[in-house]
């Protein structure tokens, strides 16, 4: 372990040098220690933790949720609020919305009419204005490239709307079906809007819809753009000159590529770098008492899911998944894995989700479990693979506690650590027979989320289970056009119950979104999407 700690920092130094000679952090300068580059940050075709928190600063929401005080509880070693200016997107539950590239948007006719009015002024780092011509074109580009963006207006029910631009800031879009998340959907960072401008100005005829470029560079008008992407090394992204709500205090931000988590907190530790992503729960720990840095964990929409899969011999019987769900050990991996930076999940949606059903019907019974399995004629017990990320540090003693409270009533687990991009192909293949997996669809509507997780249909971008229930699709589909908030959200309820009883997959904990962060940093804030946005900090 000290030898790859060694060559960790030395990279890590090395990188840093090349930043900053005197490894003396400019205030307008903000070094970040991330494990590792994305494959890209075009949010039509990128999904990872790197490109979140890189992607965010190239990008604006088209609306953001209202921002106010951090409304839970937290352990005083890892409370978000230690760090001066912190805010909590209270919006998330209350659907309260402000305004951002778009000044307002307006439902009509039961949301079968909806008015999209775009802020004037705003510019891309490259000098162009966003219009209405870039919210057409993006709409477009959907149709002729269906990917991320255009499951997005799918879930919305905006994909079959008919777009007009009614002038250079206003767009319509009308439907025979409601639109019921076309206004919140402004919130979603996968509903993201581009420089059409710029983004054609990369196009080639072997790549029509610039997708090489839109990969180190996002396209986005967002408060940054990138100067750098050098693969393996670091990323740097500069200003942008003609952010709409001024220009940035931190003029510059260097990405720096620390594959080690001990090397990217030594590093923080020491104050070379000003935030390290990816820390674990007990290096989060270690920040307790260090008087240059903190480490936070913000309560939000994340996820742990324990995918089952529901095609495997062992695992098409309910009461096979149901005898696991009762032997997760969720006390245990909060207290003992998470040292408090989660929470039990004990629904199918996330916690913080408008609509969220609480249950207790799989308290922890290994006795109940065991009868399931009899019941099932599975009683002589068999074995599972159940496979984790090199990448999530706490996965592995989850893992090992998984493995004990299974062995007790039979199921034996091959425990299989694999790298991330490995661990990643296994699961969204849907060929693994247990994951475990972070996710956080990012909605909060009960529809998005269990549409995307539990339906079987083309919706069902991450239904790594295997789900299938045809009770379930027909009431999604039935779901998706409720257009009264508090009617959607009791239709959803006792869908959740059903998804519930029928175990889909494991329901482990909610982890908190974990990072360590200067104590010269202002303004530091969680979003949703698991990032940060670096135009809203200063530095002491």
């Amino acid at each position: 372990m000290k030898t790859l700690i060694g060559r960790s920092m030395r990279l890590a130094l090395a990188v840093l040098l090349l930043v900053s000679p005197n490894l003396a952090l400019a205030k307008d300068n903000l070094i970040i220690a991330i494990p590792g580059l994305p494959s890209g940050v075009d949010l039509d075709r990128h999904v990872s933790p790197q490109t979140w928190t890189m992607a965010a600063q190239l990008f604006e929401s088209g609306m953001e949720w209202e921002m106010g005080d951090y409304p839970f509880e937290s352990g005083k070693a890892f409370d978000p609020t230690n760090l001066e200016g912190y805010q909590y997107p209270i919006g998330y539950t209350t659907q309260n919305t402000t305004p951002a590239l778009f000044e307002s948007c307006e439902e009509f006719e039961g949301g079968q009419r909806v008015v999209y009015h775009i802020q004037p002024g705003i510019m891309s780092a490259w000098g162009n204005e966003f219009t209405a011509d870039d919210v057409i074109w993006r709409y477009n580009r959907e149709k002729e490239l269906p990917i991320i963006y255009a499951l997005v207006s799918h879930l919305f029910n905006t994909d079959t709307a008919t777009k007009t631009k009614i002038d250079d800031y206003t767009v319509e879009l009308t439907n025979d079906v409601p639109m019921p998340l076309a206004c919140p959907g402004l919130t979603n960072f996968y509903n993201a809007w581009l420089d059409s401008k710029e983004v054609s100005r990369h196009a080639s005829g072997d790549d029509p819809h610039s997708a090489n470029w839109l990969a180190t560079n996002g396209g986005g008008f967002g408060a940054y753009y990138v100067t750098e992407w050098s693969p393996g090394k670091r990323v740097i992204m500069e200003a942008n000159p003609n952010y709409y709500k001024g220009e940035p205090v931190i003029g510059r931000i260097t990405y720096v590529v620390v594959p080690e988590s001990a090397g990217r907190l030594a590093l923080l530790q020491r104050g070379e770098v000003d935030i390290a992503e990816g820390l674990s729960p007990d290096e989060i720990n270690a920040l307790a008492d260090n008087e240059s840095a903190a480490g936070v964990a913000v309560r939000g929409n994340s996820q742990m899911w324990l995918i089952a899969n529901n095609n495997h011999e062992e695992m098409t019987d309910l009461r096979v998944r149901q005898a696991i769900n009762y032997a997760i050990p969720r006390t245990e991996i909060v207290d003992n894995v998470y040292h408090g930076m989660a929470r039990e999940w004990n629904g199918v949606i996330s916690s913080v989700t408008p609509g969220y059903v609480e249950s207790d019907a799989y308290a922890f019974d290994l006795k109940k479990a065991r009868s399931l399995l009899e019941e099932a004629g599975k009683g002589d017990g068999f074995t599972l693979e159940l496979a984790f990320s090199a990448g999530v540090p706490e996965m592995e003693n989850m893992a090992v506690l998984l493995q004990d409270s299974l062995g007790e009533i039979g199921i034996s687990l091959d425990l299989k650590k694999l790298p991330v991009a490995a661990h990643a192909d296994l699961v969204q293949s849907r060929n693994a027979q247990l994951a475990l997996w972070i996710d956080s669809p990012i909605q909060p509507d009960s529809n998005y989320v269990m549409s995307l997780v539990y339906s079987s249909g083309d919706l069902a971008l991450v239904n790594y289970s295997n789900y299938q229930d045809d009770y379930v699709d027909a009431k999604l589909v039935e779901g998706s056009a409720i257009a009264d908030a508090e009617e959607r959200i009791e239709f959803h309820k006792d869908l959740q119950s059903h998804i519930r009883e029928d175990a889909a997959f494991g329901w482990v904990v909610e982890p908190y979104f974990r990072i360590g962060v200067s104590r010269a940093i202002t303004g530091f804030r969680w979003f949703t999407t698991q990032y940060y946005k670096v135009a809203l900090m200063s530095s002491k």
